[in-house]
């Protein structure tokens, strides 16, 4: 039973940890037996030091014994290593998994093309600065994910599955660099977007101020009398001293 245990194929799936619970039981069991099998050894090689008139029966059985014994703990540690391996490897694709989600999500958000309709540009801008922040904020994150993946590919620990990892590492970075490219496209538009909205709020101040000013300089009044002159001539350089400052 023990040995078919340590036979079993790799494991796959949610059911590694499980597993390696199962191993760590198993090892505590195996090492109960130490003594057993130290008992085991002396007492066959008491046996046969006094001549025991089966001696190569009880050779053969206690080299037989031993061999197994020592099989079945270099398949405990083998095991041990599959299980480590696997354990990281379903680690990573989780991982992936969640990060691919998590881009996906955003990635709806990055393509939104809010910055064609003016209402509210500005806090639409602000709100696309927070987004990049949150970009920038999981990029190690993104980047420790990479690191893993070439980890268990340099180090072999993929279980022969190298190409899937290598793939799953490609999709992953081409994910992220569509995302960050949408991302800066649209800020780019937002902030354009919003420079126009400046603008022109800029042209509708001038065109009020320009509407006013021609309606005084079209004005016919040109006083009646010294006091009225004197007071349109006040204005008029009040208008000139204003046109001045609005050329700069």
């Amino acid at each position: 039973a023990r040995e078919a245990f340590l036979a079993q194929e790799d494991p796959s799936g949610d059911n590694v940890e499980s597993l390696i619970k199962k191993h760590e039981d198993f090892d505590k069991a195996i090492n109960t037996q130490e003594e057993k099998i130290k008992g085991l050894r002396l007492f066959a090689e008491s046996l046969i030091k006094n001549n025991h008139y089966d001696s190569p029966a009880v050779t053969r059985k206690r080299d037989q014994i031993l061999e197994r014994w020592n099989g079945l703990k270099d398949a405990l540690i083998q095991k041990r290593s599959k299980l480590g391996e696997s354990q990281t490897l379903q680690q990573f694709s989780r991982d992936a998994d969640e990060i691919e989600n998590w881009m996906t999500e955003k990635f709806q958000i990055a393509q939104e093309e809010n910055y064609r309709d003016p209402t509210n540009i500005q806090q639409k801008h602000q709100k696309q600065q927070a987004f990049e922040a949150e970009l920038h904020a999981n990029s190690d994150r993104i980047a420790a994910i990479i690191q893993a993946g070439n980890n268990l590919i340099e180090n072999a620990k993929c279980g022969g599955g190298e190409a899937a990892v290598s793939a799953r590492l490609k999709a992953l970075n081409d994910q992220w660099d569509l995302l960050v490219k949408t991302t800066t496209e649209k800020s780019y538009r937002l902030k354009e977007a919003n420079k126009q909205k400046s603008f022109m709020a800029a042209v509708k101040d001038l065109e009020f101020w320009l509407g006013e000013v021609e309606i005084l300089l079209n004005s016919e009044d040109y006083g009646k009398d010294l006091a009225s002159v004197e007071n349109l001539l006040k204005k008029h350089s009040l208008l000139e001293a204003d046109i001045v400052a609005h050329q700069d």
